[in-house]
C-alpha cells in the first residue's frame, strides 16, 4: 500500500468518475430509499428507486453497472500506472500486480466477514478479489503485448467469445442451471454469494478480465490520440458501439453471471462517461464542479473498507437520532439519518485529501 505525497499524472476526469461511481454506494442509493416512501407516487423518484437496485435476474439498470464501471476504470487506470513506471522492468510490474492482487483478495475475505478459513461458512469469493484477480490476470497480458491495443482487443473479444459459448450451451441461464453455477461448485469453496452461484465467483473473474482489457485499450486511445476533442468523440462513438452490440446480442443480460451481453453494455456506458466527463474537465477545463467526486475517487479502496467495515448509518444515528427527534417527523429523520451517513464517507475522504494522503494498491 502507497501514500503518494501528490496525484500526479492523472486524469482529472478518471478519479471524478470513480467517485461518482463510489459515492452510489457509499450512500446516494440509501438516500433515494429513504426518500422514496415520501414521493412514491412520483414518476421520477419511482424510476430513481428501480435503477438504484439490481435487477432481479435478466436485464440492465443503473445499480448493475456500478461494480463493472470500477473494473472498466481499473483498466484504464492500469494503462497510465504502467506509463509511469515505463523504466521499471517487466517482471517487477508483474510481481507487483500479482502482489496487489493477492492483497485486494485477503482484504476482500475481512470485508466479507470473520476470517475463519472454515470451507464450509465463510465467503471466499469477494469484489475485492475479483478486482484483484481481474486486474491481474489483464495486466500480465497487458504487459506480455507490451500495452498493443490490438491484442488486447483480440483477447478481451475471444475470453467474451469462450464465456459465452460456455454459457449458451451448457447452461440454461437460470441461476441454478447456468453454467457459472457447475463452475462455482466444482472451483469456489465455502459459501456462495447468491446460493447456487457467486457473481464473483472464477467464471465472472473471466468475464471482468476482458472488461479490464477494454479499460485498458481506452486508456491507450487516450494516450495515442493526441486531438483531445477528436478522443473523446471516438470513445463516445466507441461506447455507443459496444452498448448497442451487447443489447443486441442473442444472450441474456444478466449481471449475476457477468453474461458478455452484461459486459459489452457496461464497457459501451464506461466508455461513453468517460467520454463526456473528458470533454466537460479535462477539455473544456470546467474541473471546479467535480471535486466532491475526485475527492471520494482519489481514496476509493479506503473509503470502501471504511463503509463495509463501519456501519456509518448506525454511527449516524447513534450520535444524531435525539437531534432528529427534536426537529423532523419520523419520515424524515431516515432522511437525514442517510444523508449524515453519506456526508460522513465523504467528509473522510476529504480529510485524507486535505492531508494530502492517497491510499491506493
Amino acid at each position: 500500500m502507497q501514500h503518494m505525497e501528490t496525484p500526479a499524472a492523472r486524469l482529472t476526469s478518471l478519479d471524478a468518475l470513480r467517485g461518482l461511481d463510489m459515492l452510489i454506494i457509499l450512500g446516494i442509493d440509501a438516500l433515494v430509499y429513504s426518500l422514496y416512501p415520501l414521493y412514491s407516487g412520483n414518476g421520477f423518484w419511482k424510476i430513481a428507486r428501480e435503477q438504484l437496485g439490481h435487477a432481479p435476474w435478466e436485464g440492465l439498470r443503473l445499480y448493475d453497472c456500478v461494480f463493472p464501471l470500477f473494473v472498466f476504470i481499473s483498466g484504464m487506470a492500469m494503462c497510465f500506472s504502467h506509463l509511469r513506471r515505463m523504466d521499471s522492468s517487466p517482471l517487477r510490474l508483474l510481481v507487483k500486480i500479482w502482489v496487489r492482487a493477492i492483497v485486494l483478495v485477503l482484504l476482500g475475505f475481512f470485508v466479507n466477514g470473520i476470517v475463519s478459513w472454515d470451507l464450509q461458512h465463510m465467503r471466499f469469493a469477494s469484489v475485492l478479489g475479483l478486482i484483484g484477480l481481474s486486474g491481474a490476470l489483464a495486466g500480465s497480458f497487458t504487459l506480455l503485448c507490451r500495452g498493443r491495443v490490438v491484442p488486447n482487443m483480440v483477447m478481451a473479444a475471444l475470453i467474451l467469445a469462450g464465456v459465452g459459448i460456455s454459457q449458451y450451451c451448457c447452461g440454461d441461464f437460470t441461476p441454478r442451471g447456468c453454467f457459472n453455477a457447475r463452475v462455482d461448485a466444482l472451483l469456489c469453496p465455502g459459501v456462495l454469494h447468491s446460493g447456487s452461484f457467486d457473481p464473483e465467483g472464477p467464471f465472472c473473474i473471466l468475464s471482468a478480465t476482458a472488461l479490464c482489457l477494454m479499460g485498458y485499450s481506452a486508456g491507450r486511445l487516450f494516450l495515442n490520440m493526441e486531438n483531445a476533442v477528436l478522443r473523446a468523440l471516438t470513445m463516445l462513438s466507441i461506447g455507443a458501439v459496444l452498448f448497442a452490440v451487447g443489447y443486441f446480442l442473442p444472450i441474456p443480460i444478466i449481471k449475476g453471471i457477468w453474461t458478455p451481453s452484461f459486459v459489452l453494455c457496461c464497457a459501451g456506458i464506461g466508455a461513453a462517461l468517460m467520454a463526456l466527463l473528458h470533454l466537460v474537465i479535462d477539455v473544456a477545463g470546467l474541473q471546479k464542479w467535480c471535486l466532491p467526486f475526485r475527492v471520494v475517487g482519489l481514496n476509493a479502496l479506503a473509503v470502501y473498507l471504511l463503509v463495509h467495515v463501519v456501519d456509518l448509518q448506525a454511527l449516524s444515528a447513534r450520535a444524531l437520532s435525539g437531534t432528529w427527534n427534536l426537529f423532523l417527523r419520523p419520515e424524515w429523520q431516515r432522511v437525514a439519518n442517510a444523508a449524515a451517513a453519506l456526508l460522513l464517507a465523504w467528509w473522510f475522504c476529504y480529510f485524507l485529501y486535505r492531508k494530502r494522503v492517497f491510499i491506493k494498491l
